[in-house]
This record gives structure tokens, sequence and C-alpha cells, in this order.
């Protein structure tokens, strides 16, 4: 039996009976109402699902490759992805953090935050316009940088050779350019291999570069340039400027 209210008819169902009561009518119940919908009308995104397409996005353009020696803001967004002290300088105890990461990741093992290990922690894609636009006054400053090593490494002429040596009483081959590297604020591993492990390889060496002996590492001297090392050799001599004498070397940089 239909029911009348005053002149109007009834609906058969109540509507709050299939619409929830929301205080505002939402698309649906405008649909629901017979209501005119805009064609253009789309929900709008969340704050939640907004933040993550933006992030999503940024990350999967991340295109940029930072490594020991680098520093800024996004070292310490790195450090704070891998929980380590923040402190904007990516020296070795990030590039040992940043390894653990590649390998419990599945990553190449590098030591480099380069696009598919930046994309994996989600870093911002806006850094590579800031490497870029500082690219050219960076790579003026660590070139500076390499020369001062070896202008370093020479005031040591003559110092003599002592197996284990840190100091200037007497070095052995990685006793004397970590000696060298810390001078310039660079905290190099120990040892010959530790070093060559820890180094950016690179197969255009320039002035201030390791070189390194054998794989694994059995000498190391810093690279002077034209073909020239500056070492602590062996027993019985000192250190002092020579010719690289085999073809059988690899380089690193940090």
């Amino acid at each position: 039996m239909t029911q009348y209210v005053g002149r109007h008819r009834a609906p058969a169902t109540p509507l709050t009976s299939t619409l929830p009561v929301r205080g505002a009518v939402t698309l649906g119940s405008a649909a629901a109402l017979g209501l005119a919908v805009p064609a253009t009308a789309t929900a709008a995104p969340s704050a939640t699902e907004t933040a993550s397409t933006s992030e999503t996005t940024s990350a999967a353009r991340f295109n940029a490759t930072v490594r020991a020696g680098d520093k800024g803001w996004i070292v310490r967004s790195i450090q704070r992805r891998l929980g380590i002290p923040v402190t904007g300088k990516y020296e070795m105890k990030t590039y040992y953090a940043v390894r653990h990461y590649q390998r419990d990741n599945g990553l190449t093992v590098d030591g480099m935050v380069g696009p598919w290990t930046g994309r994996k922690m989600g870093l911002p894609a806006s850094y590579k316009t800031a490497k870029r636009t500082t690219s050219t006054t960076t790579a003026a400053s660590r070139s500076t940088s390499r020369s001062s090593i070896v202008s370093t490494a020479a005031q040591y002429y003559g110092t003599p050779y002592r197996y284990g040596g840190t100091t200037t009483s007497g070095f052995d081959c990685s006793g004397f350019t970590q000696f060298v590297y810390r001078k310039h604020g660079k905290s190099i591993p120990r040892t010959a291999e530790q070093q060559r492990r820890a180094a950016w390889k690179t197969s255009n060496p320039r002035p201030g570069d390791l070189v390194f002996f054998g794989a694994p590492a059995y000498h190391i001297g810093i690279y002077a340039g034209s073909g020239k090392i500056i070492d602590a050799g062996r027993s019985g001599s000192s250190v002092t400027k020579r010719s690289i004498w085999t073809s059988s070397v690899t380089y690193g940089r940090f």
C-alpha cells in the first residue's frame, strides 16, 4: 500500500537504509538522490596518497651517484635511512653501511649510492639537479685536494721504512698512505688490501689517488702523476718518489 506524506509521495525504502550518514552530500549520495554530477568531478586524493605518490615518483627518477668524499644534505639523507650517525660526510662508516645495505637488499655491493641503490632507499630525484649545479665547483675542489695530497706526501721524503709504522718515526706502505690522507681529513682503513677494497676504483688515475699492487694488495703508494708514485717501499729504504715498475696495478680514489 502506497503511503503519502502531505502532497508528496514517500519513497518505498528510506534513504538511511542504503546511504551512510556523513552530514555531507558525497558523489555517491548525489547519484543515489538523482542529482546532476559534473563529468569532471573526481575524488581528491588523501594526504597520505599524495605523499606516497610523490615519494614513489621521486625515488623512481633518482639518477645520480653519491660516493666516498661527497658531502651535504644528500649524504645526511642516506645516513638517516641507514640508521647511522648523521654527519653529512660520506666517510668510511657510511661506505661500509651502504655495502651492508646493498648486500641485504640484493644490490650490487660497491659502497656507492647509485641509481638503483638510491631508488631502493627512496632518495629524492632533486639531487640530480643539485649535483649538476655544483659539479664544476666540486670537481675543482677535489682536484685541488688531490694535488695537496701529493704535496703533503712529498714532505716526508726520507722518512725510514718501518714494518707496522704509522708515524713520522717510520712508515710501512699503508701506514704512510693512511697518515697522509688523515692530514686531509680523510679516514681510510689500515692495511693495503682494506684500502683497495674501500676505494672507488678508477682507470683514469689522477695525482693523489692510490696505486695498488696485486689483488689482494701487497703494496700501495700515492700516485704522483706521470707514471710515478710516492711510497714507503721496503725495509732499508725510505719514503721516496719513483716510477711504477709494473703494469699489474689498479687505482683507487677516496
